[in-house]
């Protein structure tokens, strides 16, 4: 059984081929059996793929969109992965449409698998996370997150990520009879 990797893309380019990418998915969504038979139903990431007029066999495509949404050019996809990003359909969705450049942002806990492309920040604005027993939160700067877990541990967290950990691995130690838990992340950015 795999890891469940959130992944979480922004298709972004020409209105009429992310509308175009849209409606495939809408088309798919709306289908009662799925376009290829599979184990994840109409919105595997196989179906997808065949749809666009590629080979699903030849693409990882281990995973399914949970949720969509169109905002002007924007189109995200929400999607639910086996361990990491499935590359392949993201290439397949570049490739169908040339204007759309698909940025990402993976978070995969168990294996530490924290990445983003996009680069700029335009879409995934965030650098840090932090996993809790609440609400995972998540921030821009380290000087923000050194700032949020100052208030979680009750004293001044110098700003970085080491400093950080630490704070919040003394203060898990500290209240170990209680049941919380935290865990940090960074972002790392890939250009692919």
């Amino acid at each position: 059984m795999p890891n469940w990797c959130d992944t979480t893309y922004k298709c972004v380019g020409d209105l009429k081929e992310v509308r175009s990418l849209y409606k495939t998915i809408k088309a798919n969504d709306k289908r009662k059996t799925p376009r290829v038979k599979n184990g994840f139903g109409t919105l595997w990431l196989g179906c997808i793929i065949n749809q666009l007029g590629f080979d699903w066999e030849e693409h990882r495509c281990r995973g399914s969109i949970i949720d969509y949404q169109l905002d002007g050019n924007v189109l995200t996809i929400y999607q639910n992965t086996a361990w990491c990003e499935q590359e392949g359909f993201r290439e397949c969705i570049e490739t169908k449409f040339p204007s759309i450049k698909v940025y990402y942002r993976e978070e995969e806990p168990g294996c530490d698998v924290f990445y983003t492309n996009d680069t700029n920040g335009d879409y995934f604005p965030d650098r840090y996370f932090l996993d809790n027993y609440e609400e995972p939160l998540y921030y821009e700067t380290i000087e923000e997150a050194a700032y949020s877990v100052s208030g979680i541990v009750g004293h001044e967290v110098k700003a970085t990520v080491e400093a950080i950990e630490e704070a919040l691995n003394d203060y898990e130690e500290e209240h170990e009879d209680e049941d919380i838990f935290y865990s940090f992340h960074e972002f790392q950015i890939c250009e692919s």
